[in-house]
C-alpha cells in the first residue's frame, strides 16, 4: 500500500509559531515515571533498518560529525530536552525533563533534568554534562561546533557540580531558542565525566571549574570578545579537547564500552564495520523503555535494500526515492509504502578554498546557467512526486509560509532557467573554454543520473566536467571534508529552524575539517555575516521574511551554492512491525524508534 503524505503550508505555519516566547515543558512538573522501579524493555523483537551511509563517529556534536548517518545512529543513545516529533515538530522530551521560560527580558530559559536523569555507567546527568554542552555549542572552548545557534549568546550557567537545574540567559533575544537548547542529534549533551577522564583531569568537577575560571566577557558582541584567561583554559583542557574531536570515532571497531554511556532508551550492543550496528535497550534508562529487543542497523547500499527487504534481511529503509524503486516496492506483499514531503533538499555549493570557482563569480555563473535543474526534476523527480518543482533559495524551504516571497524578492531571472548559449557565452570572455571541473558526491544510483545529466548539459556549454561519485564521500577524509572538489553536489537534512541553515553560510574560523562548520565550500562575506545575526534575533515574521530574502539575495549574487530541488522522502516497512511514521525533519525514520515493536 502506498501513502502520500503533504504535509501542509498551515502546519508547517504552526511549526514555526512554536519559536515564538512561550514556556514549555510539564505543566505539572511530574516529567516521566512517577515510581523507582525500571523496566529493562524488550518485547518486541528484532527490527531491522536498512541504512546506506555508515556512521564516523559517536559523536554528532562536532563539525566533522555533523552527518545524518551519526545523528540517526545516536538519536536514541544520547538524548536530551527536545527532538524533533511528528511533523518535524519541536517535542519536549519530557523522560528527560523539562524547559521553560522565566523572563522575557532579558530572555531566560531555565532547564530542569529529571531527577533520576544518569548516564547508563550511573553517573547523574547534571551541571557537568550542562557546562561542557555550553562550552562547546556556545563556540568559547575550541570543543569544535557545527554552528554556535544562539548560545554564543548566552551568558555562562551558575550552576555546581551536582545540581539538577541550570538557566541559560540570552543577552539578545534569539528567535529559534528552544531548538539551540540541548536536544537529540547534533545538539546533544555528551558526557563529561568522560571527557574529563580522558583528558586527564580529576574529576568533572575539575572540568567545570577550568570552564568557570575564564573572565568570560559579555560586554561587546560575541565576535569582538575578549575573554580573560581563554588560552590557559584551553591549555589545561587540550587531552580534552582532543578527546572529544577525535576520542568516538568509529575507526573499524567501537570505542571502549567505558567511552560511550547512553541517556537515551537504547544504548549499543554491538558494531561490526561494513556490516551492521545494533541497539539494545538502556536497562538503567528511567524513563519509558524502549519496545524492541534490538534495533540493527544494516548498512546496505540503497540499490540492493528493495531486495532486501523482500527477503526479511530487512525490515524498515528510507532511501532517496525513485520511481523505478516506488514501482517495485509497491508490488512487494506485506509491505507498507509512503512517500512524504521532507526538510531535505539538493543543491551544487562551490569550492571558495581552491580550484577554478574559488575565486571567479564568472565562472561559478557559467556554472549556474548550464546546470539543467528543470530537467533533474522533470526526470528524476516529478516521477515520484508529480507536483515537484525545482527549488530556488537554500535559505527557505517549500514548507516554508514565507517560501514564495523570498523567491520572488531573491530569485535573479537570469538563473531561472538553464541557458547554455548564456554560460558558453561567460566561458568565452573569460577564455576559460575547457576549463576541467571536479564534480563529486556520494556514489548512489541517483546521484549517479545526476551527474551524469549536468556532465552533459555544462560540457556542452564549454566545461571539461570530471564527474566522479565516491562511497567515502563524506568519510573524515572523503571529499567533502577535505575540499577536493571544485562543485559538491549533496543534500542538507534541515527543520523548520532557521538556525538549521545559518551556520552553513557564516564565515568559517579555519577552512579545515573542524574549523569550518556546516560551510563547507568555506565562503565569507562580512555583509552576509552580519545579516545571519540579524535573522536569529528577529521575532516578527514580515521583518524576518525581509532579512532571510537580503540572504537569499546575496547568495545568488555571490553564487555560493545552487539549489536544485527538494527530496520526497520515501518509506517502506514490513506491515508487522508497528510505530513506524516517517518524519520531514533532520531526525528522519528514527525519531520514535524506542515505539518500534513487531
Amino acid at each position: 500500500m502506498t501513502r502520500f503524505g503533504r504535509t501542509s503550508k498551515l502546519v508547517a505555519a504552526a511549526m514555526g509559531g512554536a519559536l515564538v516566547l512561550t514556556a514549555c515543558g510539564s505543566d505539572s512538573g511530574d516529567n516521566g515515571s512517577s515510581d523507582d522501579s525500571q523496566s529493562d524493555g524488550g518485547g518486541g523483537g528484532t527490527i531491522t533498518l536498512g541504512y546506506e551511509q555508515e556512521w564516523t563517529t559517536w559523536n554528532p556534536t562536532t563539525s566533522d560529525g555533523n552527518l545524518t548517518a551519526n545523528s540517526v545512529a545516536t538519536y536514541q543513545v544520547t538524548t536530551g530536552f527536545w527532538y524533533f516529533g511528528e511533523g518535524g515538530a519541536i517535542t519536549p522530551n519530557e523522560d528527560f525533563g523539562s524547559y521553560e521560560v522565566v523572563n522575557e527580558d532579558p530572555l531566560t530559559v531555565t532547564y530542569t533534568f529529571h531527577p533520576d536523569a544518569a548516564w547508563s555507567d550511573g553517573t547523574p546527568i547534571d551541571c557537568d554534562d550542562a557546562l561542557l554542552w555550553w562550552s562547546q555549542r556556545g563556540g568559547y572552548l575550541d570543543w569544535s561546533a557545527p554552528g554556535t545557534a544562539g548560545i554564543e549568546d548566552t551568558r555562562m550557567p551558575e550552576c555546581e557540580s551536582g545540581d539538577k537545574e541550570f538557566t541559560l540567559e540570552y543577552l539578545t533575544p534569539y528567535a529559534d531558542w528552544e531548538g539551540s537548547g540541548p536536544g537529540q542529534g547534533n545538539t546533544t549533551i555528551m558526557p563529561a565525566h568522560v571527557v574529563a577522564e580522558q583528558g586527564g583531569l580529576e574529576s568533572a568537577d575539575e572540568l567545570i571549574d577550568i570552564i568557570k575560571g575564564v573572565d568570560w566577557d559579555y560586554s561587546t558582541p560575541h565576535n569582538e570578545r575578549e575573554h580573560g584567561g581563554i588560552e590557559e583554559a584551553e591549555a589545561a583542557l587540550a587531552d580534552a579537547i582532543e578527546f572529544f574531536k577525535t576520542g568516538w570515532i568509529i575507526d573499524g571497531a567501537l570505542p571502549d564500552e567505558s567511552l560511550i554511556p547512553s541517556s537515551g532508551p537504547f544504548t549499543i550492543g554491538s558494531y561490526a564495520a561494513g556490516e551492521q550496528l545494533t541497539l539494545v535497550p538502556n536497562e538503567e534508562y528511567w524513563g519509558e523503555p524502549a519496545a524492541a529487543d534490538e534495533v540493527i542497523f544494516r548498512y546496505i547500499a540503497q540499490d540492493a535494500q528493495a531486495q532486501a527487504l523482500q527477503n526479511g534481511e530487512i525490515d524498515i529503509m528510507s532511501p532517496q526515492p525513485s520511481s523505478d524503486l516506488r514501482d517495485q516496492l509497491e508490488s512487494l506483499a506485506g509491505v507498507e509504502v509512503e512517500v512524504f514531503d521532507q526538510y531535505l533538499y539538493e543543491h551544487n555549493t562551490f569550492n571558495f578554498e581552491s580550484g577554478p570557482f574559488s575565486e571567479s563569480l564568472p565562472l561559478r555563473e557559467a556554472w549556474m546557467k548550464c546546470l539543467p535543474r528543470e530537467t533533474l526534476v522533470q526526470n528524476l523527480i516529478r516521477p515520484i512526486d508529480e507536483e515537484a518543482q525545482v527549488r530556488n533559495t537554500v535559505v527557505a524551504h517549500p514548507l516554508d509560509p514565507f517560501y514564495d516571497d523570498v523567491v520572488s524578492n531573491s530569485m535573479p531571472a537570469e538563473f531561472a532557467e538553464q541557458d547554455i548559449d548564456g554560460a558558453r557565452e561567460i566561458l568565452e570572455e573569460e577564455d576559460a573554454v575547457g576549463t576541467t571541473i571536479r564534480l563529486r558526491t556520494l556514489d548512489n544510483p541517483r546521484r549517479n543520473a545526476q551527474g551524469q545529466l549536468i556532465q552533459d548539459a555544462c560540457n556542452e556549454a564549454g566545461f571539461d566536467v570530471d564527474f566522479e561519485a565516491h562511497g567515502d564521500f563524506f568519510a573524515q577524509d572523503g571529499a567533502m571534508y577535505t575540499n577536493r572538489y571544485d562543485v559538491a553536489m549533496a543534500a542538507w537534512s534541515g527543520s523548520a529552524l532557521i538556525s538549521g541553515w545559518n551556520s552553513t553560510y557564516s564565515t568559517p574560523d579555519e577552512c579545515s575539517a573542524s574549523g569550518k562548520g556546516n560551510n563547507n565550500g568555506c565562503y565569507s562575506n562580512p555583509e552576509l555575516d552580519a545579516l545571519l545575526e540579524e535573522v536569529l534575533v528577529t521575532v516578527d515574521e514580515d521583518e524576518k521574511t525581509r532579512v532571510i530574502s537580503e540572504i537569499s539575495t546575496i547568495l545568488w549574487e555571490d553564487g555560493v551554492s545552487v539549489p536544485l530541488f527538494n527530496h520526497p522522502g520515501m518509506a517502506a516497512w514490513a506491515d508487522d512491525v508497528q510505530n513506524v511514521v516517517p518524519n520531514p525533519a533532520q531526525s528522519d525514520i528514527v525519531w520514535n524508534m524506542q515505539e518500534w515493536t513487531r
